[in-house]
């Protein structure tokens, strides 16, 4: 009986392998005729391959048990267990429903770190493009730290905090100038910009100060901040009706916070951008009722930084 049962689980998954092959090999065949654009090179075919006949380390892993379990048992039995070839037209006809799918399959490949979603994308972006450009101190005087030391000195007046504060609301927009009664930016000057060669254009770098409205123990502090602005173009292209797709708008939570980890791990990692900028992640409303106060939020992630420190 356990003989049989065991006969039968191995002639089913020979039926499965069998069939991820063929199907593997057919669309092997569609990339070569329909997409050969789709690659470089002179070894097209043997990139072809790759791709197609790729699989992960577990999946790998788990076929050599099967080929162990088949020469195991047919070392018993003295014959080979061939797969249910009369059932692999049933393999094809699963694969062509794709019934295993879901709109949770969005959300487990955006959670993945392969760099090739729109969330890592825009995170990677922000930070080559923007921060790792305008935070360090490339050169005497440049830095965020510098910069905001050198503010302090010729206007005589204390930052809360030295670095670039950058907020990452949950709705993805902010204003083009940050509204909150307790912050104002009214005949405050910037701080001073830099100028930075990139892909041959001389891009210059500013980074807006404010000030809060409320002194904080007698003084009232400055703060360099801004919105997360990837996040805000993301918003206009979900509500863009040639750009918005209804999978963007069902995954923009998912977006948002892959986003979110990706970037604090690359100004992380980097040890140029290293506490040179602070993100504030925060619900900026609620029920689509009730704002979130900016300046409330940065008070008390400024308060819940220093009970951590």
């Amino acid at each position: 009986m356990l003989g049989t049962y065991i006969d039968d689980c191995l002639n089913i998954m020979h039926t499965v392998i069998l069939g991820e092959i063929s199907w593997r090999f057919i669309c092997a065949v569609k990339e070569y005729f329909i997409y050969p654009y789709h690659y470089e090179g002179p070894g097209r075919l043997w990139q072809i391959f790759k791709r197609s006949f790729s699989t992960k380390s577990a999946t790998q892993t788990y076929l050599l048990f099967i080929v162990c379990g088949t020469l195991c048992r047919c070392s018993t039995t003295l014959r080979f267990p061939w797969p249910a070839l009369r059932y692999l037209p049933l393999y094809f006809l699963y694969r062509g429903l794709d019934i295993s799918f879901s709109n949770l399959q969005y959300a487990y490949w955006i959670r993945g770190s392969h760099g090739l979603d729109y969330a890592e994308g825009m995170a990677s972006n922000y930070f080559h493009g923007y921060l790792k450009l305008s935070l360090p101190s490339h050169n005497e005087g440049e830095g965020i730290k510098q910069r905001i030391a050198l503010y302090e000195s010729q206007e005589g007046v204390k930052f809360i905090l030295k670095r670039l504060v950058i907020l990452v609301p949950s709705t993805m927009f902010v204003n083009s100038k940050i509204e909150s009664p307790m912050l104002t930016s009214d005949g405050i000057k910037p701080l001073e910009t830099i100028v930075k060669n990139r892909a041959g254009v001389a891009r210059p770098f500013k980074n807006d100060v404010y000030r809060f409205t409320k002194p904080i123990n007698g003084t009232y502090y400055y703060v360099a901040l801004e919105g997360a602005t990837p996040l805000l173009s993301f918003f206009e292209a979900m509500h863009h009706r040639t750009s918005m797709t209804w999978q963007m708008v069902d995954m923009k939570r998912e977006i948002l916070l892959k986003f979110y980890r990706h970037l604090k791990k690359l100004l992380n990692e980097w040890p140029e951008t290293r506490h040179q900028a602070e993100l504030i992640l925060y619900n900026s409303s609620y029920d689509g009722e009730y704002s979130q106060d900016v300046g409330e939020v940065l008070l008390a992630h400024i308060a819940n930084m220093g009970q951590k420190n």
